[in-house]
């Protein structure tokens, strides 16, 4: 399986490069509207249609005009998928180039503009950005189609990984106040992030600087950007966190990774104004993502189940289960549990390659309670991170050889 990251690098803009990244945004308006009055929805038939009148236009490499009629019928496919009236435009300065129209140093981007004409771009990169060209120098990575934009150039790295077979698998169910894994080894992991105080925090301070809107609307305007960026850059840094916190600690394991399929669960979130804001606030596709691409990145294999019902299934007999207090549910055949840990123990057998989960036919409610409760708190002054702490935990796969052995639980508060 090939894995691609685009990876930022900064450069100095020139008067040129601009030129030439306007006239790109020229050439896909000009498809869109070439394809918009011909309803043409296929690549071939717009890059033989549109060539001509496009060479008249333009000098340039044709691959600029392969590169704009891609783009082009993107956009068009993704206006008509939200059914909006009319054709799209291209209106921010980028330009995306194939492996025919630059060649990668390093450090800097030779540019084919014309025939036998290139144009240079200098890149500025940092620590992160060095480990990637010198995986590429080292011949580990491959480049492909880059994008270039006013301020930056997105080089996207590709790498070949084999996703084979894991020794064990691990669940994992993202809630509202924490984020619950259960492995078939067994193991639970509990992180409580405090992504829920942050956005209820930034939403009262939001509340707060629309009162003066009305007496001073710039300066409304510019401390709602200026927080809501604050917001932004703080969830996404806590994502990014959690989920090198959890890839790491599947690695350290050999775990393949199973996530709940979420599609469309913004359109079913219909309840109060209030319990909204806060569900539709959780970045819950963002951290997917995320731990998704960084575990491919790894070499471990993920897979997404369907999410129906698994906090309110009996994992051992499929009975509907009842509550019984604070976040536990109860089946008829006896067992009781945590609702999240129960939710994962679903996940793991709707799995088809991880088997069945290691518990006792006719579960108790000490199968998951009598274990031994390893704490682990990190509060805002703590130096170690989640990811130290898991990775200083030291776990063996014979400590599940019998159901009557039990869960390791490890609770990590952030």
């Amino acid at each position: 399986m090939e894995v691609v990251l685009g990876v930022p690098f900064t450069y100095s803009p020139t008067d040129d490069l601009r030129k030439l990244l306007e006239d790109f945004r020229d050439m896909v308006n000009f498809c869109i509207e070439f394809a918009f009055k011909r309803r043409i929805s296929s690549y071939a038939k717009l890059r033989k249609g549109v060539y001509e009148d496009w060479k008249k236009k333009w000098d340039y490499s044709t691959h600029f005009c392969h590169s704009a009629c891609k783009i082009s019928l993107a956009m068009l496919k993704s206006y008509r998928r939200k059914r909006r009236k009319g054709k799209p435009e291209a209106k921010k300065l980028f330009m995306q180039l194939d492996l025919q129209l630059y060649k990668f140093y390093g450090d800097r981007i030779r540019i084919s503009v014309k025939p036998r004409k290139f144009a240079y771009v200098e890149l500025k990169y940092g620590e992160y950005q060095r480990k990637f060209i010198d995986a590429w120098k080292a011949g580990k990575l491959k480049t492909g189609e880059i994008t270039i934009n006013e301020t930056k150039v997105i080089v996207p790295f590709k790498k070949d990984v084999d996703l084979s077979n894991p020794s064990d698998w691990i669940a994992i169910d993202i809630n509202e106040s924490n984020i619950t894994t259960v492995s078939s080894n067994p193991h639970i992991i509990r992180l409580e992030p405090k992504i829920r105080e942050i956005r209820s925090a930034y939403f009262e301070k939001r509340r707060k600087i629309q009162k003066l809107a009305k007496h001073k609307p710039l300066t409304s305007q510019r401390l709602m950007a200026k927080y809501s960026k604050r917001e932004k850059n703080k969830v996404k840094d806590m994502c990014h966190k959690l989920a090198k916190s959890i890839v790491d600690f599947a690695k350290q394991h050999n775990f393949g990774i199973i996530l709940e399929d979420l599609k469309n669960m913004r359109r079913r979130i219909k309840y109060s104004r209030r319990m909204n804001r806060r569900l539709h606030s959780l970045p819950f596709r963002k951290l997917q993502s995320y731990i998704e691409y960084k575990a491919h990145s790894a070499s471990l294999p993920v897979i997404h189940v369907d999410a129906k019902y698994t906090s309110s299934l009996c994992p051992i007999c499929g009975g509907r289960l009842a509550s019984n207090g604070h976040r536990l549910l109860k089946c008829e055949c006896g067992f009781e549990g945590d609702r999240d840990i129960i939710a994962c123990l679903n996940m793991l057998k709707r799995n088809p390659r991880c088997g069945e989960p290691p518990l006792p036919p006719k579960a108790t409610y000490e199968a998951l309670a009598e274990v031994e409760d390893l704490v682990a708190k990190v509060n805002a002054r703590s130096e170690r991170s989640p990811n130290s702490l898991l990775q200083s935990l030291k776990f063996s796969r014979s400590a599940a050889t019998t159901v009557e052995e039990v869960y390791t639980v490890i609770r990590i508060h952030k």
